[in-house]
């Protein structure tokens, strides 16, 4: 009887000692696996700076590639890309607004300004147009005649910005004419 007491007290008294070992065990994994994630968290730390400086370097006035129609060449220079997506622009919003036919009377020349957002998707929506007084006087319903006329310009593909389409603003002029000595000569659009 004595040896199978000894028997039982020896695996009582190893099992108590393996708790004790898988304690020990246990909180040395905890342990090493908080010194690990500090670790992962000192490597992320500089991939972060990076990302934050990278961010702070770009230029977010500018874009690479401007806004283009299908008449535009998008392996050209950014000047050329510019200068050929504003002038078709104004082209079309032209064509587009010579549709209305206006009476003025006497002889008028300004310049109003469409301030105009082509979003990411290539959708173009009116921001703002700054038109003098004159013309708001003798042309009230400009507005909507810009509108109905920017109605006409095709959807461009979008600016880039890293290879990533981004919404931009523009403010463009538009040179208004309007050239009538009587007014019972007949009828002369100013576009």
């Amino acid at each position: 009887m004595r040896t199978s007491g000894n028997c039982f007290f020896l695996i009582f008294r190893y099992a108590y000692q393996g708790k004790k070992v898988c304690r020990v065990f246990l909180g040395v994994l905890c342990l090493s696996g908080t010194v690990a994630c500090r670790d992962g968290e000192k490597k992320r730390a500089p991939a972060d700076d990076l990302v934050r400086d990278e961010i702070k370097n770009i230029d977010w006035n500018d874009v690479d590639r401007y806004p283009l129609f299908e008449e535009c060449d998008e392996n050209s220079s950014k000047a050329e890309q510019k200068s050929c997506f504003e002038s078709h622009f104004v082209n079309y919003l032209y064509t587009g607004m010579n549709e209305h036919h206006i009476v003025v009377h006497g002889t008028v020349e300004d310049t109003i300004y469409v301030r105009f957002l082509i979003a990411r998707t290539g959708e173009i929506s009116v921001a703002e147009i700054e038109s003098p007084g004159l013309w708001r006087r003798k042309v009230p319903h400009l507005d909507s005649i810009v509108c109905s006329g920017l109605e006409k310009v095709p959807k461009p593909y979008p600016a880039l910005k890293r290879n990533i389409p981004v919404a931009t603003k523009y403010r463009l002029p538009l040179v208004l004419k309007g050239d009538m000595e009587k007014p019972r000569r007949g009828r002369t659009s100013p576009f």
